[in-house]
C-alpha cells in the first residue's frame, strides 16, 4: 500500500491523500486471507527515488496499490490502480468522480474491487465490516486522517497537535473509535517523553477505554487500551489486549511493537526479544524496532546477534535521511548504532545534529543520551538524560531496563536521577 500522491496543487493537503491510503488499508482490514505491509511502511518510502517494484521486493509484497487524490472543494477525484510484481503488470485500475461526503462509500469500493482482484470472496461478516465507514462525519474523519499523519512522528510539537485533532474528531463526533483510540495514544506518548504528569495516564485511561467501548472489533482500540494499561504497569491486562489486538488483526505491527515494548518496560526480555522479532518481519523497512531488539539481546547476553542487527538497523536509517535529511529520530536512532558499531567520531555528529534540530524536546535528549552512555561519555550522557526528565520524560521503567544506559548505573548523578523517581 503506497502512499496516494497528492494531485491538488497544494502541499498542505498531503495529509488527505496520505489518510486515504490508510483508509483503504484500515477498510481491507477485516480480510484475514490479506496480508497488508503496514501503512507506514509505505509512507518510510515517501519522496524517495525507489522505484515501486524495488519498494515491493524490500516490503516482501506481491502486489503494490497506488493511487493519486485530486481534492477541490467539496469535489473528490481518486485514481487507483492495482500492479503485480515482479512483472509489473497492471490488474485493475479505475478512477473515482464523487462528493466529498461519498469518501466511505469510494474507500469501501475500492476494497471490494481489490478484494475481487485478487482472488478473495470475503465472508458475509468481513463485507459488513468493510462496509462500515469509520464515522458518519467527514469533518470528524478530516480532523482523525490529520492526527494521524502527525501522529506519525515522534516530536512532542507534533503530538501537541494530533491530540488536538483528535479532540476535535470526537467532539464533531462522540461514537468515532478510532479516534478516541488515536487520543489515548497520543496522551501515552506524550507521558513517554515529554509530560510526565498521572493527568496523561488518566486520559489515556478514559479514551482507549471509550475506544474498546465503541469498537471492540477493532484491533487498533485493544491497541491503545493495552498501551494504555501498560503505562498504568498494570501489565498482563496490557498483554491480553495486545492478544486480543493480534487475533482480529494477526499483522498488525503496532500490536506487536508495543505488546514487545510492554515486556521491555516490564523486564521480561525473552518476550520483549520475541515480539520485536515478529514486529520487525512485519515491517522490514523499519530502524527504530530494530535499535530496540538490538538493545534487548544485549540485555540477553547475545552481544553478536545485537551488532547484527545495529547493522541493519544504521543502513536503513541512512537511507531514511537520504530521504529526509532533517528527520531527527533517524539521526539521534542512526547515533546509537554508530555508536554500539564503534564509529564514535560519526556518532557524535549525528547526536549534534539531532540536538541541534530540537535541543529541548526529551525523546531527542534521551536518546542521544543513550548514545553518549554507549560511548562513555558519562557526564554528556547524563547532562542529557537530567535535561529529558527535567523536559518531561517519565517512562522510568524505560530507564531502568535499558542496557544503552548500563554504563552510568553506579554513577552517584545517574542514582540521584533514578531517586526521583520515589518522589
Amino acid at each position: 500500500m503506497l502512499p496516494f500522491a497528492n494531485l491538488s496543487g497544494e502541499p498542505d493537503k498531503d495529509y488527505f491523500s496520505d489518510g486515504l491510503a490508510e483508509g483503504v488499508a484500515h477498510t481491507l482490514a477485516p480480510l484475514r486471507a490479506l496480508r497488508i505491509a503496514a501503512h507506514a511502511s509505505g509512507l518510510a518510502f515517501k519522496g524517495g527515488s525507489l522505484e515501486p517494484r524495488e519498494v515491493a521486493k524490500q516490503l516482501g509484497v506481491e502486489t503494490l496499490l497506488e493511487g493519486g487524490v485530486r481534492r477541490a472543494g467539496d469535489q473528490l477525484q481518486v485514481t487507483v490502480r492495482l500492479v503485480g510484481v515482479p512483472d509489473g503488470a497492471e490488474r485493475w485500475a479505475a478512477r473515482y468522480d464523487r462528493s466529498l461526503t461519498e469518501v466511505f462509500a469510494v474507500l469501501s469500493e475500492i476494497s471490494l474491487e481489490v478484494a475481487r482482484t485478487l482472488g478473495l470472496s470475503p465472508t458475509d461478516v468481513e463485507q459488513r465490516a468493510m462496509a462500515r465507514p469509520p464515522t458518519t462525519d467527514v469533518v470528524a474523519y478530516d480532523s482523525y486522517i490529520q492526527g494521524r499523519q502527525l501522529a506519525h512522528q515522534l516530536l512532542r510539537r507534533s503530538q501537541d497537535s494530533a491530540r488536538m485533532l483528535f479532540e476535535q474528531a470526537v467532539a464533531q463526533d462522540s461514537a468515532f473509535a478510532r479516534a478516541h483510540a488515536g487520543l489515548g495514544n497520543c496522551h501515552a506518548m506524550m507521558f513517554q517523553y515529554w509530560d510526565s504528569s498521572q493527568a496523561n495516564v488518566q486520559a489515556a485511561d478514559r479514551a482507549s477505554a471509550r475506544a474498546v467501548e465503541l469498537g471492540p472489533d477493532l484491533a487498533d482500540t485493544h491497541v491503545a487500551r493495552g498501551l494504555a494499561c501498560s503505562l498504568a504497569k498494570r501489565f498482563d491486562e496490557a498483554h491480553r489486549e495486545f492478544a486480543t489486538a493480534l487475533e482480529l488483526r494477526p499483522d498488525s505491527f503496532d500490536a506487536c511493537y508495543f505488546l514487545a515494548r510492554s515486556h521491555r518496560a516490564e523486564g521480561t526480555m525473552a518476550e520483549a526479544a520475541r515480539w520485536f522479532e515478529e514486529a520487525c518481519a512485519l515491517r522490514p523497512e523499519d530502524y527504530a524496532t530494530r535499535q530496540l531488539l538490538s538493545s534487548v539481546y544485549t540485555s540477553l547476553g547475545r552481544p553478536e546477534e545485537s551488532k547484527a542487527m545495529q547493522r541493519q538497523a544504521l543502513e536503513l536509517a541512512e537511507g531514511q535521511l537520504e530521504r529526509n535529511p532533517d528527520d531527527a529520530r533517524a539521526l539521534y536512532l542512526a547515533a546509537g548504532a554508530l555508536a554500539t558499531l564503534g564509529d564514535s567520531a560519526r556518532a557524535r555528529q549525528w547526536a549534534k545534529r539531532a540536538i541541534a534540530m530540537d535541543p529541548d524536546d526529551s525523546a531527542v535528549l534521551y536518546n542521544v543520551a543513550c548514545a553518549y552512555a554507549i560511548l562513555r561519555l558519562t557526564d554528556s550522557a547524563i547532562d542529557c538524560l537530567e535535561q529529558a526528565v527535567a523536559n518531561g520524560f517519565g517512562h522510568w521503567q524505560w530507564i531502568e531496563h535499558d542496557s544503552d544506559l548500563d554504563s552510568l548505573r553506579e554513577h552517584p548523578r545517574f542514582k540521584a536521577l533514578l531517586a526521583q523517581k520515589a518522589r
